[in-house]
């Protein structure tokens, strides 16, 4: 792997970090703005929401502009709302704040690993895409328990501040590093057409959704049910975070060494696997710390394996589209991001989260079943192209 490739990881570290830091600091946030916990959710909903319906726009709307500017003015967008985040004086103010960093995210999170398919041979793609995702798993590792630590030991603010810091620094690093010159083919009609004509590869980028669903439906509301369930103080909820987090990046370099051997669709599948053991193992936790911990060390394993491996699968199913499918994956993992932060809060707000571990179970199973029937569709898809030509 090129080193160049380290200040993109980077960069997505910074981008991480300011998505994870918010379900860490619910409980403060609640506490510091007198909300409720589902109004603390709407924030991660209307910030994953607005990459979602801007990410596929932005894709093709910045398709001429050179990549190392593109993403370096993306970092500095995300730098800038932060700061203005962490001053704001009110909910309201607060909420259109995450909308407008969204699109810093919307840009970088999808362009980085573009840029780092153009930076690399074909047969090396699968790693560098899981490097770069591993800016990720490393954010788990720091951001969201920095979040729970810092949130409650200084306040949300100026833990809002530090990640803009961080985004800054990030975006020098970026500028530095990635050359000058680099462009992505731009996105016509007809290939936009040829996309959604590809039903195998559409199958594939909702597998994307489904399970994100399934994921923040719970995620989202973590420091709550750890609250709820084992009494969890601050210092307890940041720790476990960083379980989660450890796990997380163990299971995104295991899935982005083996992913150009056993391919992306049995790593998404088996990353998919781990999540939905730990949800439907949850309801064990109550009143246990020791298996609280083995659970949430199964669903760190899984979580952001399962990025790497379908951003790789849709690169490698229509190169030619790499591009828009690659937006519409990121579009598509912040689609199940604000659904899932949506509906776990209506659960939350209506029934408690005694049982808000069954509705994040389903949609995960039901990613793994849409997994496994786009990759045979593919397949077949494939042998009747080669029959064809025969």
């Amino acid at each position: 792997m090129q080193p160049r490739l380290w200040s993109l990881t980077l960069g997505n570290f910074a981008i991480g970090t300011g998505v994870m830091i918010v379900p860490g600091m619910l409980n403060e946030l609640s506490a510091d703005l007198a909300i409720a916990p589902a109004r603390v959710g709407m924030l991660i909903s209307a910030f994953a929401m607005t990459i979602c319906i801007t990410g596929p726009f932005l894709a093709s709307w910045t398709s001429a502009i050179d990549r190392r500017k593109l993403l370096v003015a993306s970092l500095l967008l995300y730098a800038v709302m932060h700061l203005v985040a962490a001053f704001a004086p009110e909910y309201g103010t607060l909420l259109v704040a995450r909308m407008v960093t969204a699109i810093g995210a919307a840009i970088f999170t999808a362009q980085a690993a573009a840029t780092a398919g153009l930076m690399v041979p074909p047969e090396t793609r699968g790693k560098a895409i899981g490097l770069v995702f591993l800016g990720w798993s490393i954010a788990a590792v720091v951001g969201t328990p920095m979040g729970a630590f810092l949130g409650a030991h200084i306040g949300w603010r100026p833990t809002m501040a530090m990640v803009g810091l961080l985004a800054a620094l990030f975006a020098a690093g970026v500028w530095k590093q990635i050359p000058s010159g680099l462009f992505i083919a731009p996105m016509d009609r007809a290939a936009w057409k040829a996309l959604f004509a590809n039903t195998p590869l559409l199958l594939a980028i909702s597998v994307t959704a489904i399970q994100a669903l399934g994921m923040f439906t719970v995620f989202s509301y973590m420091a709550l049910l750890l609250k709820d369930f084992i009494g969890a103080t601050p210092t307890v909820i940041s720790l476990l975070f960083l379980c989660f987090g450890i796990t997380g990046v163990t299971g995104n370099v295991i899935g982005a060494r083996v992913m150009d051997r056993v391919g992306p669709v049995r790593v998404g599948v088996a990353a998919m696997g781990c999540m939905l053991t730990a949800i439907v193992l949850w309801p064990l936790t109550r009143g246990s710390l020791p298996v609280t911990v083995v659970v949430i060390l199964i669903w760190g394993l899984g979580c952001f394996a399962v990025n790497g491996a379908q951003q790789a699968r849709l690169v490698s199913m229509a190169p030619q589209l790499a591009s828009a499918s690659v937006s519409m994956n990121s579009s598509a993992i912040y689609l199940g991001q604000a659904t899932g932060a949506f509906i776990g809060g209506l659960i939350v707000s209506t029934q408690g989260t005694a049982n808000l571990s069954f509705f994040g179970a389903l949609p995960m199973a039901a990613g793994i079943a849409v997994s496994l029937f786009a990759a045979n569709l593919s397949k077949r898809k494939h042998l009747a192209e080669v029959a064809c030509k025969c």
